[in-house]
């Protein structure tokens, strides 16, 4: 498994005069200057961050409702939750490959197979296809490359990263 990757989202509770309202706000823009309003699980119709985190939120079991506007997150609670026990929730929007494990993605297997590979005198192109180009083409192709021509410019005193000029920086 490998180590957690990714940025955690720096999040603050503000107060709320509502009981059963919790505003989080946070160092990230989720919608640019739109709102966005899920009532249920069941108004997520989309992959954007701020539908994955309305989704993680309403799977948490402490929401109702939440809205989201900018980097400002407001969710109805639900019964007997307050708004600390979704900080992490929120902060771990951009985290991959958790430590616990629980929401890493599966590993993918090698599925390919030899009946994948042309047949013997297939004479298609196989030069086109992406799977066809091997490592020894991209050291050789590497090699021709052309470097660009270096810099022989001498600094100059007074120039940026040049010496100092007669006088300057001496106590």
């Amino acid at each position: 498994m490998p180590p957690a990757m990714g940025q955690p989202i720096n999040v603050v509770e503000k107060p709320s005069n509502t009981p059963g309202l919790a505003r989080f706000e946070i160092n990230r823009s989720l919608t640019g200057m739109g709102h966005e309003r899920y009532a249920s699980v069941d108004d997520i119709l989309a992959d954007r961050p701020v539908d994955e985190l309305a989704r993680r939120l309403f799977e948490s079991g402490g929401v109702t409702q939440v809205h989201a506007n900018g980097s400002m997150i407001t969710v109805h609670l639900a019964e007997g939750w307050r708004g600390e026990q979704l900080l992490d929730v929120i902060r771990g929007l951009y985290i991959y490959y958790p430590v616990d494990g629980a929401d890493a993605a599966p590993a993918t297997e090698d599925t390919s197979t030899t009946e994948d590979a042309p047949a013997a005198g297939d004479t298609s192109d196989a030069t086109t296809a992406p799977e066809a180009v091997t490592e020894s083409d991209t050291a050789v192709a590497s090699s021709e490359a052309v470097t660009p021509p270096v810099d022989e410019r001498v600094a100059t005193p007074g120039d940026r990263g040049g010496a100092p000029a007669e006088g300057e920086g001496q106590d």
